[in-house]
């Protein structure tokens, strides 16, 4: 869930608690202060028909035009001593002019006269209907809070998703970023602390992660570079001791092992120079390439060099697949796969080649299972059967994906091998 969304969520639940506490807290206030009225206006009129009954004169009408209603009667005295002396209570009264029950404020005096005998006042008033204003009460604030919800979640969204704007440009920018490509510049700083904080904390970050990788690129390029050289004068010389002739068979024999293991030597070093040449963008010739003219033009020389092995290879292309790349590693990406495809497929075996659009896959049989899907594209991995390959062909098929943007796919079905190549939408033709 986004983090708009959560703080919205939880700043709603937040209200919803507290205008419930607010709601009930000022239905009790305002039910206070009404009983208190009431309860002060029923003491003064129950205090003065006390004093007029314990001096004697005569009491006005129990009920009256103006709804008010007392009610005097003598009580025993275990009664009186059974029961508070003060007492307010809300009950109903019968409205004689409405012909109708009411609800009503109650005051209870049990009061005694110069003779000790005890009697009971209880004065009535007609008040409010407790349940009405209860209900009334309830429906407002329903209401109200209804209002003031959306009203607030309206202006919080808004708020948070503007105050978020820099979070969600940094995140952006943090998804697009790759370490040695052409990256966009980090959005601008903001007036919130924490966020510009974050930013500058990812640049220092980053800025350490480039100058890391710059130095890596510069070693692993500078290194291969100058190792080109040593290897060719060392193979140039050792073909030129067997050409010499004065060599016994055992001498002949060491120097052709050490003449493989340089050859050897050299082709992982132009593999790795390729790596880094494609890590550093060094290709930028790209153009449409069609991988069906690539795929014939490599594949007759290909089954040439591994006649030997008795390959049949089926070509089948329903249309055909164009990438704008650079077209010298188009060659490099499909000659890595058919390499790859005829190396490990065994003598008298076959590799089906299909050619669509959408996908180029090369398939080719194999005895050994399936292959480990997530090591094969790392460099220097082969399969313990290849010990003596390089290991560095299918990283070269992956370095050149990743840079294009292409996909690369490896499965095993039916005893088959199978890489499937797939461009993306930008580089469906």
């Amino acid at each position: 869930m986004k983090l708009l969304h959560v703080l919205s969520l939880r700043l709603s639940v937040i209200k919803v608690v507290v205008f419930a506490f607010w709601a009930a807290l000022f239905y009790f206030a305002v039910i206070d202060e009404i009983n208190d009225e009431v309860d002060d206006s029923l003491e003064d009129h129950a205090e003065t028909l006390i004093r007029r009954h314990l001096a004697g004169e005569r009491l006005p009408s129990a009920s009256n035009d103006t709804n008010n209603q007392y009610y005097l009667h003598e009580v025993p005295a275990a009664y009186a001593d059974s029961r508070s002396h003060i007492r307010y209570e809300d009950s109903e009264v019968y409205i004689r002019q409405k012909n109708e029950f009411e609800p009503a404020r109650t005051i209870s005096y049990i009061f005694s006269d110069d003779d000790g005998r005890f009697f009971e006042l209880m004065v009535y008033t007609p008040t409010i209907d407790k349940d009405d204003l209860k209900a009334a009460v309830a429906w407002w604030i329903l209401a109200l809070y209804a209002a003031m919800v959306l009203c607030t979640v309206a202006v919080n969204i808004v708020t948070l998703r503007r105050f978020m704007r820099p979070l969600q440009a940094l995140l952006a920018w943090l998804g697009a970023y790759r370490i040695g490509g052409r990256n966009r510049p980090m959005p601008p700083q903001t007036d919130i602390d924490e966020f510009r904080q974050l930013g500058e904390a990812m640049e220092r970050s980053f800025r350490r992660s480039e100058q890391a990788y710059e130095q890596q690129k510069l070693f692993t390029a500078n290194a291969s570079h100058e190792m080109q050289t040593p290897l060719a004068v060392i193979q140039s010389r050792l073909e030129m001791l067997l050409d010499d002739g004065g060599l016994t068979e055992r001498q002949m024999g060491d120097v052709v092992k050490t003449l493989h293991t340089l050859q050897a030597m050299a082709r992982t070093n132009r593999s790795l120079l390729l790596l880094c040449k494609i890590d550093n963008g060094q290709f930028t010739n790209a153009r449409p390439v069609s991988m069906e003219a690539v795929i014939g033009r490599l594949l007759a020389d290909i089954q040439a060099v591994y006649a030997h092995k008795r390959i049949a290879v089926t070509t089948s292309a329903d249309g055909d697949m164009t990438l704008t790349m650079d077209p010298s590693l188009a060659s490099t990406l499909a000659s890595n796969l058919l390499k790859n495809a005829f190396v490990h497929t065994c003598s008298g075996g076959s590799i089906a080649i299909g050619i669509t659009p959408g996908a180029v896959t090369i398939a080719n049989t194999g005895h050994d299972g399936p292959l480990d899907a997530r090591r094969i594209f790392e460099r220097f991995y082969h399969s313990p059967q290849k010990a003596s390959s390089t290991g560095l062909g299918l990283a070269i098929v992956k370095a050149i994906c990743r840079l294009y943007g292409l996909g690369i796919a490896y499965s095993f079905e039916d005893g088959r091998h199978v890489f499937t190549l797939t461009p993306t939408d930008g580089q469906k033709a």
